[in-house]
């Protein structure tokens, strides 16, 4: 996945709030900066945002340096929140728009906006949202960000992290993610080396832990006909199916002079991966486990030679935006059977 931080939400400083009308300061929608409660992104900041009662209609906005999203599939936020948004009959109450210098924010014109789903209350979710109906003229240089409270009649406390530009790949995206995890383990003081190599690369040499992917298949096991909700605006949403699941087999062979240095490897990954575990790739997790190859070492070599460690994660193919539904408020179903059974439905 080629990934692009738009805003890391680490300086609340940054961010200007206002009333309905963009320009006088509010009192009622604020957001400072928290370093406790966080979600994805390096920096271990969050933005958390407050609104009181009388808050609906005000606004955040931010301006950022231009950064361009035309290439990108989707925006990603994290957000948690004491309230629940368009789940069990919870109300909305954050709205997302972006701007730029040729199509400002507030432009009539400037329609594209996603309103913010917190599935649960007190948990870390993962917003996703297409890009691919946000105009040219914003996605080719953002540099205004707005968050707008459309309801506050409930106040609320919602934490926001980092919201980043993406274009998932389902193999790229598994190999950071296992590269991210086993990184940084060192051996007598010593950094060691953990990164996916093709089968055409050659082995690493002196101490490090060499990886190679060794099989790639569907998987009809896993969840393949659900459909999702997402990208929710004020007329509607997507229903977006999850994508075909495919498991990826990794095979680590720690590489060292030493039988203690070697032990020390082995030790080192199962202690950064659990025989169930998840991974995760930009708020996005993969769910991962240690399996057993029986009777061959399937990377080229008789099983026994080396110890080698299998573990296989679980990705999905990245899918395009799905159709968009509109919402049904209210349903009426008139039957006269006296009138020979005529129906009328309306909506």
């Amino acid at each position: 996945m080629s990934a692009r931080v738009v805003e890391p939400m680490a300086d609340a400083a940054q961010w200007v709030a206002t009333g309905p009308d963009g320009a006088t300061p509010s009192v009622d929608l604020a957001i400072h900066d928290e370093q406790v409660v966080v979600g994805y992104g390096a920096d271990a900041h969050s933005g958390r945002v407050t609104a009181t009662a009388r808050a609906t209609g005000h606004l955040l906005r931010r301006t950022i340096a231009a950064v361009n999203v035309a290439g990108a599939a989707e925006l990603r936020l994290s957000i948690r929140s004491d309230r629940v948004a368009g789940a069990e009959g919870g109300a909305f109450f954050l709205e997302l728009r972006l701007g730029s210098a040729a199509l400002a924010v507030s432009d009539p014109a400037n329609t594209w906006h996603r309103l913010l789903p917190v599935r649960a209350k007190e948990v870390w979710h993962t917003v996703r949202l297409s890009l691919d109906d946000l105009p040219p003229a914003v996605a080719e240089g953002v540099t205004q960000l707005q968050l707008r409270c459309v309801d506050a009649r409930v106040p609320f406390t919602a934490y926001l992290d980092d919201v980043i530009a993406v274009t998932p790949q389902m193999l790229v995206d598994a190999d950071r993610a296992l590269e991210a995890r086993l990184g940084g383990i060192t051996v007598g003081g010593s950094p060691i080396a953990a990164a996916v190599r093709s089968s055409a690369q050659p082995a690493p040499t002196g101490s490090a832990l060499d990886i190679v992917q060794f099989d790639l298949r569907y998987a009809p096991d896993r969840v393949r006909d659900m459909r999702r909700l997402r990208d929710f605006t004020a007329s509607g949403a997507r229903l977006v199916p999850l994508g075909d699941p495919y498991t990826v087999d990794y095979a680590i062979t720690p590489v060292a002079p030493t039988r203690a240095a070697q032990a020390a490897l082995l030790e080192a990954v199962v202690a950064r991966l659990a025989p169930f575990d998840e991974l995760s790739v930009d708020g996005e997790t993969l769910p991962t486990g240690l399996v057993w190859i029986a009777g061959w070492d399937r990377t080229g070599g008789a099983a026994g030679d080396v110890p080698v460690l299998y573990y296989r994660v679980g990705v999905r193919r990245p899918v395009t935006a799905g159709p968009w539904i509109r919402e049904v408020r209210e349903l009426h179903i008139e039957s006269d059977q006296l009138a020979g059974g005529a129906t009328a439905v309306r909506d």
